[in-house]
């Protein structure tokens, strides 16, 4: 014989379980909270904080859209955490909001340099799109990290004589590899390179480029158990930053949104913030723009300013390429 159950019955013996759903709600919604808040503590250096947080923009967005759902739910505590989780991404989307913005022009610039940052992705870049990309743009210096000598041998035959260029590659494998290629009427320049970190640094001086300095750069990516070699690689920047006229690019692997980047970078000013496009993401290539992270960036000291960013998709990497106008001091 069959039992039925009253209306009270159903409703104590179904207590417990919704108290389990209140209760991953609230823990599901102080982990995001804190995911996106995450470099205010530092937790951002490791995993798998490093990673989320690399997509704090798109956190915010769906954190807010989920606690203003949840601020419906009848449980205090359901509510107090979105409430919490609200709040979180009110001070993420105001740490993000001036990178929207654009600063006030240079005036009175005295010059101009036009720089890229194109991550090759061990060399399968279309040889023809990257050196479109540079002709169209009159580039004066480029970065190419995971470019190998024959892909830049290959890149300078495509885009003419007026370019030559240097490579270090510290492995068998081309994603090793940092180039640099530079105009040749920018006279004796002369080329360093660094193997301190994960990847060469190269830093260019002299000739047309006076007091100037470029660095070409890229760091470790921040995968699960190794965080330290990316850390290390940031860490290793730091001084570059105040220098009077620099201009550091390359594949940083890391956003504004992690503490480890800013601090690395202090005192200096990223290209892309500068001119308010500094929520466009670079990588992945093949996700909407809301999806991409902004990973690729060109840093410039004192003395310096971006007039103009671009950005531009290249087949056979997952990376954008970004050019930077940018404007020197009097």
């Amino acid at each position: 014989m069959a039992v039925q159950r009253t209306d009270s019955e159903q409703r104590v013996s179904g207590t417990p379980r919704r108290r389990t759903y209140a209760w991953a709600a609230v823990a599901g919604f102080v982990a995001a909270g804190l995911a996106v808040l995450s470099d205010a503590v530092r937790l951002d250096h490791w995993t798998p904080f490093a990673q989320a947080i690399a997509f704090r923009p798109v956190l915010v967005v769906v954190l807010a859209i989920a606690g203003v759902g949840l601020m419906f739910v009848r449980r205090p505590a359901v509510r107090w955490a979105a409430a919490s989780g609200l709040l979180a991404c009110v001070l993420a989307a105001g740490s993000m909001a001036h990178r929207a913005v654009p600063d006030p022009g240079l005036e009175g610039a005295t010059g101009t340099f036009t720089v890229a940052t194109i991550n090759v992705k061990g060399g399968s870049a279309s040889v023809e799109e990257v050196a479109a990309v540079i002709v169209n743009s009159s580039a004066d210096l480029v970065a190419l990290p995971e470019a190998g000598e024959d892909f830049r041998l290959l890149l300078e035959a495509a885009v003419g004589d007026g370019y030559t260029g240097v490579s270090l590659q510290l492995s068998d494998e081309a994603v090793d590899a940092v180039s640099v290629l530079y105009r040749t009427d920018l006279g004796a320049v002369s080329a360093e390179a660094s193997t301190a970190g994960s990847f060469p640094i190269w830093e260019l001086s002299g000739g047309e480029l006076g007091s100037l300095r470029f660095l070409a750069f890229h760091a470790y990516p921040p995968l699960p158990f190794a965080a330290d070699s990316w850390r290390g690689d940031l860490q290793g920047l730091q001084g570059f930053c105040d220098r009077d006229t620099a201009i550091i690019a390359g594949d940083f692997n890391a956003t504004l949104d992690h503490s480890a980047l800013r601090t690395a970078m202090d005192g200096c000013t990223d290209a892309a913030a500068s001119t308010g496009d500094g929520l466009h993401g670079t990588w992945p290539a093949s996700a909407p723009g809301l999806l991409r992270t902004q990973i690729d960036h060109v840093f410039t000291t004192s003395g310096l300013q971006a007039d103009s960013v671009e950005f531009t998709e290249i087949e056979g990497t997952d990376h954008l390429a970004v050019v930077a106008q940018i404007a020197v001091a009097p």
